[in-house]
């Protein structure tokens, strides 16, 4: 088959993390592996040091603000549709994929210069949200923007169910991927040492929706049933010295590694259990990333959750309840048997969700959208 030319566009990308940079990636190297030329559209944002890779263009400036109970990014900068219409057309593109379709600023504007470029347009919804204002009011010239999109893609029935609240599409769900060779069972411990005690983990973006307060409430009565647990925090972000006040009073027994990347598979191997407190998800990256490591889980009980974790038999505790994640973390320490059936199970559910199957599915649709 003659090899596709593939814009991947995204508004979060590199060195921002999180589920979208992560699925965007995977997908590109996915696609290269597959024999077609993948290039990642985003915008410019601080690099801290890092330098892009060749397959990467920037176009605008990234600004960060605070959305949906978290951090988000649009892009800013003067005739953005133009200047992407002029890279998509220089690039020869067969297929414009924007990844938050509907969103600002890219998913708006990278729809427009495609589709002046003749190019097809695929999007992926990666968010849920209990409720969108915008959504309401520009209902009517979003959905007929929708309806010149070549496919619409959500990334689990969560993602799907908040966008069908407004508009009307041929959905079809594709899994957010995990790369099982990076993130295995077996690998060295991070965070290993201290006294032997069970080893808890919290990773992810600080910031409230991710609710490392819940977990913070909960380690007191933790620590009276295992007087020698200890917590790593993984992650930073703009409430991380909000939440080191918080863990104080807990003293040694809470450790803030603060930003990780390419040593995250340590981090899940050295945990005994694994906590996602979080409240809004679509999806849930970081449990496919857990259970890929055979790490027991302790997650938040909302849809998403359930939909990529409940085969794994991971247990599921209420949002924001501390006396009660306590006693689930307690359960879970206590059950050896579980812990070790929770591993095994996790393992193949990760295996079914392996970017390379993730891939082909993508690549299933971009075939039938060119013909």
């Amino acid at each position: 088959m003659t090899p596709l030319r593939i814009a991947l566009v995204a508004e979060d990308y590199y060195p921002q993390l999180g589920g979208v940079p992560e699925h965007v990636h995977h997908l590109a190297r996915e696609l290269e592996a597959l024999g077609h030329h993948a290039t990642i559209v985003t915008s410019h944002m601080r690099m801290n040091g890092t330098v892009d890779p060749p397959y990467v263009r920037r176009v605008g400036t990234s600004l960060v603000i605070y959305a949906n109970g978290g951090v988000a990014r649009i892009t800013a900068g003067w005739r953005l549709t133009a200047r992407l219409e002029a890279l998509f057309r220089k690039e020869r593109f067969d297929i414009v994929h924007v990844h938050g379709g509907l969103s600002p600023t890219l998913g708006l504007v990278a729809p427009r210069a495609a589709w002046r470029a003749g190019i097809p347009v695929v999007a992926t919804f990666h968010t849920w949200f209990p409720d969108s204002l915008g959504y309401r009011v520009l209902r009517a010239p979003f959905q007929r923007m929708l309806d010149g999109h070549a496919a619409t893609i959500a990334v689990s029935s969560a993602a799907r169910e908040a966008m069908a609240r407004y508009f009307t599409a041929p959905w079809e769900i594709i899994p957010n991927g995990v790369d099982t060779t990076f993130f295995r069972p077996g690998l060295r411990h991070r965070n290993g040492g201290g006294n032997g005690g069970p080893k808890l983990l919290w990773l992810g973006r600080i910031e409230p929706r991710n609710d490392l307060g819940t977990v913070l409430a909960a380690m007191p009565r933790i620590l009276e049933r295992h007087p020698g647990a200890q917590l790593t925090v993984v992650g930073d972000g703009p409430w991380r010295p909000r939440m080191e006040r918080v863990a104080r009073p807990l003293g040694s027994t809470v450790h803030f590694a603060g930003y990780a990347n390419g040593d995250r598979p340590e981090y899940y191997c050295g945990a005994d259990v694994y906590m996602c407190p979080t409240r809004r998800a679509s999806f849930g990256v970081t449990l496919l990333e857990a259970m890929a490591c055979g790490t027991p889980l302790v997650v938040t009980d909302i849809p998403a959750f359930r939909d990529v974790a409940a085969q794994s038999q991971a247990v599921f505790a209420p949002p924001g309840d501390a006396a009660a994640w306590s006693e689930a973390v307690n359960s879970l320490i206590d059950d050896q048997a579980r812990r070790a059936a929770m591993a095994q199970e996790g393992r193949k559910v990760a295996e079914r969700h392996a970017w390379p199957l993730v891939a082909q599915r993508v690549l299933a649709v971009y075939r039938r959208v060119t013909g």
